[in-house]
């Protein structure tokens, strides 16, 4: 196991105003202080992280030694965040990864110093500052980037008692008058900001993946790095109907092929980070059983983005209080990976290179370009069987907002949830059961998780219901259902305080948390939501707790939340035509006939009801 910076035997315990020896160790049997470029990857094990280096040749020569000295400081020690006059969320030792982006933020400083040819930083005075600080407001950069060059500076003056005197920055104004007089009001939230996969691609992405994971099986015995798999198997075809022929030559390809496909099956359907599912290790999933029978699985591992202790970052990441709940197919999708091979590193680089010399697996993760590229080669070869298949339903297309990676598949579960409840995921797989395993499993666990992304995604659900209804009653104001009233109500208030802005974390928090805007468009139901928990008859004999989302995968129209609009009527219209041709079919057996005509009159009564409501239901 890699040692972290802050456990690193021959650190000093409290630091030194001099300069540290050109031979003290940075990197335990890799860089030294008196090194030009510092190689930090060794000290940050996290999956996604490849290379981690800190370059100060573009420091002036008589800055050099300083700002070595600084980013050793930020390594070893903590900074000393109490001499601040403010409240900070920021870590007192940093990791790695986070010097390499200070390294980054702090480079338009020491190119501002050598233009003006400022040799010391002790010479700079509150009106220098001032000046730096109005090239900052003016960068062609974010608030955010913004926000993070200024406070380079600021941590630089925090450290400076443990500096050389000509090296000690006075305290930065902006730490007095605030450093919204600079830049303006901070705009960072933490809210994924990842655009969902288009559910077109997603959806057929999907499909494959789990068809894959459900052949892989049948084809480890010639893919497995394990040549102990499938000795004794009887069955041992050269084509598989998905999978398409694998002939000699080809293990390779389809190796990589089942390892992007259980990849994005347990990233996607558990919504883990990236750097937590390329963590996982051999043996991580049990299942979960009742009456002897698995009925969900707990996945465990490490957590890297909350791993902090005592305000110190922990590169190593820390094991997960609580484990994912997951689902089957994310069960067989483990399993396939631990009969690939014999390492203990589910996902190994290894495993995703078109071409492999020899069986020793690489000890880490593949990288994020390495996983692209993976994943653009899946989906060339399963739209390539498709068409084989004369299959152009199950061709994969392009998302128009770029390639698909690990981040945008947690934000696209998310939406997909809340989006699509009652959408159906291959092999029978329910989003409604997505939304039970993930969100009462996972996401309302205490410890961070998807708890960020589903109250910000629902949100964006209720806003964009509420969005249609204003539009829609601008032209059709009729609205019928024993909730039409709540509808109209909810619309208005919607349209006063919330039409044509864009919801902020705070402004979505605030559109939730009013009872009389909880209204849900329910997809293949035709109607609105309207929630009341306290009527929701698909939340009737909730034991557990108080019902905080409606289930639209269980509409009942007897229900007192339900409103219908013109556009829904619409399409309870379209449905009674399709049934009516369904029903005067001469090849439809008489048994369905039955069933047919009881949808009909149940969608009939929708329809007179919404012409001519009763008496309470008029608008």
């Amino acid at each position: 196991m890699t040692t972290p910076a802050a456990q690193i035997a021959g650190y000093p315990a409290s630091p030194s105003t001099r300069i540290p020896s050109a031979g003290t160790v940075v990197v335990p049997g890799g860089s030294l202080f008196g090194d030009d470029v510092w190689d930090l990857s060794p000290l940050c094990p996290r999956p996604t992280t490849r290379w981690i280096r800190l370059d100060f040749g573009r420091c002036a020569d008589g800055l050099r030694e300083d700002i070595k000295h600084f980013f050793y400081l930020a390594l070893t020690q903590d900074t000393p965040l109490e001499r601040l006059d403010r409240p900070a969320s920021v870590r007192r030792r940093l990791a790695p990864s986070t010097l390499k982006t200070m390294r980054a933020d702090l480079q338009p400083f020491l190119d501002w110093l050598a233009a003006r040819g400022t040799p010391e930083l002790s010479q700079l005075d509150q009106e220098d500052l001032r000046e730096y600080a109005a090239e900052v407001a003016a960068a062609p950069v974010g608030q955010n980037p913004k926000s993070r060059r200024l406070f380079a500076l600021s941590r630089l003056w925090l450290l400076s008692p443990y500096m050389r005197p000509n090296a000690r920055l006075t305290q930065p104004f902006w730490e007095r008058e605030g450093m919204e007089q600079v830049i303006g009001k901070s705009e960072w939230t933490a809210e994924n900001k990842a655009i969902p996969v288009h559910p077109a691609t997603m959806s057929a992405l999907l499909v494959w993946c789990l068809r894959l994971v459900q052949e892989a099986p049948r084809m480890l015995h010639r893919i497995s790095l394990d040549p102990s798999v499938g000795g004794s198997l009887p069955d041992r075809p050269s084509s598989l109907p998905w999978s398409g022929e694998l002939g000699d030559g080809q293990t390779d390809t389809h190796r990589r092929l089942v390892s992007t496909a259980c990849l994005i099956t347990v990233a996607y359907l558990t919504g883990m980070r990236a750097d937590e599912v390329l963590g996982l290790r051999r043996g991580c999933c049990t299942p979960t059983t009742t009456d002897g029978a698995a009925t969900s699985y707990e996945i465990r591992g490490r957590t890297y983005k909350a791993a902090v202790a005592e305000g110190r970052s922990l590169p190593e990441g820390v094991e997960r209080e609580h484990p994912w709940v997951a689902i089957k197919p994310v069960a067989d999708a483990i399993a396939v990976m631990e009969g690939l091979h014999t390492g203990d590193l589910l996902f190994s680089d290894t495993l995703f290179k078109a071409r492999l010399n020899g069986t020793t697996l690489d000890p880490s993760g593949p990288p994020s370009r390495r996983v692209h590229e993976a994943i653009k080669h899946l989906t060339s070869l399963c739209n390539q069987r498709a068409n084989e298949l004369e299959r152009p339903h199950d061709m994969i297309p392009e998302d128009p907002d770029g390639p698909v990676n690990l981040r945008r598949l947690r934000r696209t579960l998310a939406w997909f949830i809340y989006r699509r409840p009652g959408g159906r995921v291959a092999l029978g797989v329910q989003y409604g059961h997505l939304h039970s395993a993930t969100t009462d499993g996972y996401g309302g666990r205490v410890s961070a998780g998807l708890r960020n992304l589903f109250p910000m995604e629902e949100a964006f659900a209720v806003s964009d219901s509420l969005h249609r209804a204003v539009e829609h009653l601008q032209e059709h104001p009729h609205v019928s259902g024993p909730a039409a009233a709540r509808y109209r109500a909810a619309a208005s208030e919607y349209r006063d305080r919330f039409a044509g802005l864009t919801l902020t974390t705070k402004q979505a928090a605030s559109l939730m948390a009013n009872p009389t805007l909880r209204v849900y468009d329910a997809p293949g139901q035709a109607l609105a939501c309207c929630f009341d928990p306290r009527k929701a008859l698909c939340r009737k004999g909730t034991a557990t707790r108080a019902a905080a989302t409606p289930d639209l995968t269980a509409c009942d129209d007897r229900c007192a939340n339900i409103a219908r609009t013109d556009e829904h009527i619409t399409t309870v219209q379209a449905e009674l035509a399709r049934l009516q041709e369904e029903l005067d079919a001469p090849t439809t057996p008489e048994p369905m006939r039955h069933r047919i005509r009881a949808q009909i009159d149940r969608r009939q009564a929708i329809v007179a009801a919404h012409e001519d409501p009763p008496v309470g239901e008029q608008p």
